[in-house]
């Protein structure tokens, strides 16, 4: 199971006359002894994506994102698939916000998102696409619920590889459909383990009690899509066709990303529905392609 690691050697105290008073208020409040209500594991009948519209200046986001770890681990990480957002008010440099936030993990893509499902605090998520929620005490509940709905379709065959270390190449078969499909399907790239290395403090993270951590340890951070359409490639299939669809996706490493630490999230979806199945794989690589 991946462990959130969060090095807490070198902790930077802001100043709290830096961070403009409404960066506090904005932030979804969550009690840290509640942050988690533990539901019993259900059979599982489809994986649940869990969007995270998050940024390196939220101060309860680090708590939101333990409590979405708690689920991952406790219900499998088959079954729960995160993608950390960075985007809206908390996702990007501020130049009233310190030295410490040299730069950020928001992207105009991420905004597209956060702009266009009405995210109105943050931590905020989306549960397979279902309203925002802003309360991590529901989070549990929304889960379990979307986890024992049938799925009529899956990605049968997903291979995510990077022969050389420089591009990406992604190959997936929808399996055969026991019931009409109508549906978009997105594919992302996403990056495990972006942290400060040799003193670059560019990735800090503000902690709930105001303290800038400069160790803190992103994971499952969106980095691209890959689909022409943000929303997704057309898929549409009768129920039981025998028909071979194949989607095939490209792209390059860029220079700022771990080729070794990404993954591919992909998933098929429609706004009567919902997400209607979701996977995540790890992209291989040569050993030999990847410098140490």
């Amino acid at each position: 199971m991946m462990e959130r690691k969060q090095e807490y050697g070198k902790i930077v105290r802001w100043v709290m006359g830096i961070l403009p008073l409404s960066l506090l208020l904005a932030c979804s409040n969550i009690d840290e002894s509640e942050r988690f209500i533990y539901v019993p594991p259900s059979d599982v009948n489809r994986a649940v994506l869990i969007e995270d519209f998050t940024g390196q200046a939220c101060v309860n986001c680090p708590a939101a994102s333990d409590v979405i770890l708690d689920l991952q681990n406790t219900l499998g990480e088959n079954n729960i698939i995160p993608v950390a957002i960075h985007s809206g008010p908390f996702a990007h440099k501020r130049s009233n916000m310190g030295a410490a936030f040299l730069s950020d993990l928001g992207t105009e893509t991420g905004d597209k998102y956060f702009n266009h499902w009405g995210i109105e605090a943050q931590p905020g998520v989306k549960i397979n696409r279902g309203e925002p929620i802003y309360d991590t005490k529901q989070y549990a509940a929304a889960v379990q619920a979307e986890m024992q709905k049938p799925s009529p379709v899956f990605l049968e065959d997903f291979q995510a590889t990077c022969a050389d270390g420089k591009t990406i190449n992604i190959v997936i078969h929808p399996s055969v459909p026991t019931a009409d499909v109508d549906a978009r399907l997105q594919v992302w790239i996403v990056e495990d383990g972006i942290n400060a290395e040799g003193g670059n403090s560019k990735y800090v993270q503000l902690m709930g009690d105001g303290s800038a951590n400069e160790n803190y340890v992103h994971h499952h951070v969106f980095r691209a899509s890959l689909t022409d359409d943000l929303f997704g490639d057309a898929y549409r299939q009768g129920a039981g066709e025998k028909i071979l669809v194949e989607f095939n996706y490209s792209k390059t490493v860029e220079s700022h990303w771990k080729v070794e630490n990404l993954s591919v999230v992909a998933f098929l979806w429609n706004e009567k529905d919902g997400v209607l199945c979701v996977s995540r794989e790890k992209l291989k690589v040569k050993n030999d392609s990847v410098k140490s």
